[in-house]
């Protein structure tokens, strides 16, 4: 029998129930007992768990809702291989996020290095309910593979390069629902019971002890769905961008196509061979941005190996990804993990559904100088102290009402770009360091960082001037 997740997990008729009438319209249980024919009672009984309806019935009573219940079989071998099982090595750095992408959008409480969360409250949904979120997840999962699997296709049969840059750009697509489904999986096959003997059926004992998810494990698997969003719709700007200088060599390829002929029949026309020049240079100067999205080639086919309905493909699965958070995010615990971590990085909370919800990405917090300094090891060594980028350009507040100096260093040794950084004001255990610095712009321009920088009021939030530098 599989036993990835726990086949002996069920989704409960009652709690299927309740969840199809409470997510219909205006529908109370005496109206919905009335259109299937049943009393009030009968109805509270199948809703509080009291009494098990019939398959058939719960399917009779579920297409009264404004929902259906799917039903579908997939087949899994019922004796797996015993040699592999039995040589199988239990994970035991299962929260270890390997994937760059998805890793950048996660918050480092949820993707810690050893791979181990700290233990958390079991105040999460149950684990058989979360059976459904699991089948969603998967389901979503599939489809965001489609693409990858689409183009290396596509590439093996005519070995046209711009479909194999297409391969490495939907990459990262579906890491995120991977990951989300994979510590759902584990969480629900390690602590759901497998019944022993011949009759393999749930004791009451275990009915009632209800086990459920961790916050940190759900909170790690809803972060996971965010970013997966994030993820699809970096992607599809990334085809945006393609699209758009692929336009731009089409037009200027026109224009020169008619500057050289005028330049044939211009008769002497003063300025045509001129123009003619400069159209050329406009073209190679277009050629070289389309080109600069085109890693393996194929500059010539950028815009014409199916961009547009990937782009379009993409943000679909960049909202079916941000409708499966919502749902998972409306569990108390995840709400109680925010208001918590949330004083630790409050610019993370305002990127999950806040005032940096469009950002396609978090900004970075590091927990000292030190730790920025080993990634951007091009920045000028940090001096010891609470200021170890130099003085302060403004201070901004946090929702807290703490401080953080706003300072802009040179990223390296292009005085041009920098990065713009929030250190944290705070009383030191330790004198000689930091606090906490977040990286509110990479590679920004140097004049324009200032220019927002010193255009916020005195009194501005860190929230705001984030805000301003990423719409800059």
């Amino acid at each position: 029998m599989a036993h990835y997740p726990n086949p002996f997990a069920a989704i409960r008729a009652s709690w299927l129930l309740g969840r199809a009438r409470l997510r219909s319209e205006n529908l109370s249980q005496s109206t919905l007992a009335e259109d299937v024919g049943l009393g009030q009672a009968a109805l509270s009984k199948y809703e509080n768990g009291s009494r098990e309806p019939s398959f058939a019935d719960l399917q009779r009573i579920i297409a009264r809702t404004d929902h259906r219940l799917v039903v579908r079989l997939r087949r899994e071998a019922r004796v797996g291989n015993r040699l592999l099982e039995s040589m199988s090595v239990p994970d035991l750095a299962p929260y270890r996020v390997s994937d760059t992408h998805l890793h950048r959008r996660l918050p480092a409480q949820l993707a810690p290095a050893d791979g181990r969360l700290e233990r958390s409250e079991p105040d999460g949904p149950r684990l058989e309910e979360a059976l459904l979120h699991l089948y969603e997840i998967q389901d979503f999962l599939h489809d965001a593979r489609q693409p990858e699997a689409r183009f290396q296709e596509t590439y093996e049969r005519w070995h046209v390069e711009r479909d194999r840059d297409l391969i490495h750009l939907v990459l990262p697509v579906g890491a995120g629902a991977a990951q989300a489904a994979g510590i759902l999986a584990r969480a629900i096959d390690n602590r759901t019971a497998r019944p022993t003997g011949s009759r393999a059926v749930k004791s009451k004992q275990t009915e009632q002890a209800e086990p459920r998810a961790s916050r940190l494990t759900w909170a790690h698997i809803v972060c996971c769905l965010r970013a997966e969003e994030a993820i699809c719709r970096e992607r599809a700007a990334r085809l945006h961008r393609a699209l758009d200088a692929a336009r731009a060599r089409v037009r200027a390829r026109n224009l020169a196509d008619d500057a050289e002929l005028l330049a044939r029949t211009g008769h002497g026309r003063p300025g045509a061979l001129a123009d003619l020049d400069q159209a050329k240079a406009a073209l190679e100067q277009a050629g070289r941005h389309a080109a600069g999205h085109s890693r393996n080639g194929g500059a010539q086919d950028v815009g014409l190996s199916g961009e547009r309905y990937l782009a379009v493909e993409l943000t679909q699965l960049a909202d079916r990804a941000h409708a499966l958070y919502e749902e998972l995010a409306q569990e108390p615990t995840f709400t109680a993990w925010r208001e918590v971590h949330a004083a630790t990085d409050p610019l993370y909370d305002a990127w999950l559904d806040g005032e940096l919800r469009t950002a396609l990405a978090p900004p970075l917090l590091f927990p000292d100088a030190k730790a920025l300094h080993r990634l951007h090891h091009r920045l000028p060594e940090p001096a010891a102290g609470p200021a170890p980028y130099g003085p302060a350009r403004r201070t901004a507040y946090d929702h807290l009402g703490r401080p953080w100096q706003i300072v802009i260093t040179a990223e390296d040794d292009a005085a041009s770009r920098a990065l713009v950084l929030a250190v944290q004001d705070q009383v030191q255990s330790e004198p000689g360091q930091s606090g906490p610095v977040y990286v509110l712009a990479e590679k920004a321009d140097t004049d324009r960082a200032r220019a927002v920088v010193d255009a916020a009021p005195r009194a501005t939030s860190l929230l705001g001037i984030t805000a301003a530098l990423r719409n800059a």
